[in-house]
């Protein structure tokens, strides 16, 4: 019995060590990328799936993005800041909902109204909809939670979040005794 479990656990040691030394090759990293471009060209697929969907039922209060994917947004840095700009056309500033969660997580969330679904015989296609939207953002770093500023002007939300200071790296001399 001794010499049989010696055996497992021989066989698993080889095929194991076996494998740590030929690790992931090259192949396997083509096939993850493929995976990911077909992932990514369907999750698009489904997305406009989906807004076909939505649009043959107008009248309805639907989600204004599909995936949180209507909010267009620019993400930019600067030495102290790192800088969202958001295309949120129409809005009422007093229907959005801007939060930093973990000092790394944005979310821009708001309501949109269309005031009446316009049924008249010139009305050729009527895409505008009511409904809650939400975007979230994972930022590039760490930022602060006080001083953020917002602003919406002409279609435009600009928010400022101060970039959280890198932890000061010390150089400490150790006597070897």
């Amino acid at each position: 019995m001794r010499k049989i479990i010696f055996a497992i656990f021989l066989f698993a040691f080889v095929a194991v060590t076996a494998y740590a030394e030929t690790g992931p090759t090259e192949q396997d990293y083509k096939n993850l990328d493929e995976l990911r471009v077909k992932l990514t060209r369907m999750r698009r697929e489904m997305d406009k799936f989906i807004k076909d969907i939505i649009s043959d039922y107008p009248g309805q209060a639907v989600s204004v993005d599909v995936l949180g994917q209507g909010v267009r947004v620019d993400v930019s840095e600067t030495d102290k800041d790192v800088v969202v700009k958001a295309d949120l056309p129409g809005m009422d500033k007093s229907k959005m909902e801007i939060t930093l969660d973990n000092n790394k997580i944005l979310k821009i969330a708001g309501d949109r109204e269309v005031y009446k679904k316009e049924e008249s015989p010139n009305m050729i296609k009527q895409e505008r909809m009511s409904g809650h939207f939400e975007r979230i953002l994972e930022l590039p770093v760490e930022c602060l939670s006080e001083g953020i500023k917002a602003t919406y002007k002409n279609g435009v939300l600009d928010i400022v979040i101060p970039k959280k200071e890198p932890g000061k790296k010390e150089s400490v001399k150790i006597n070897v005794q």
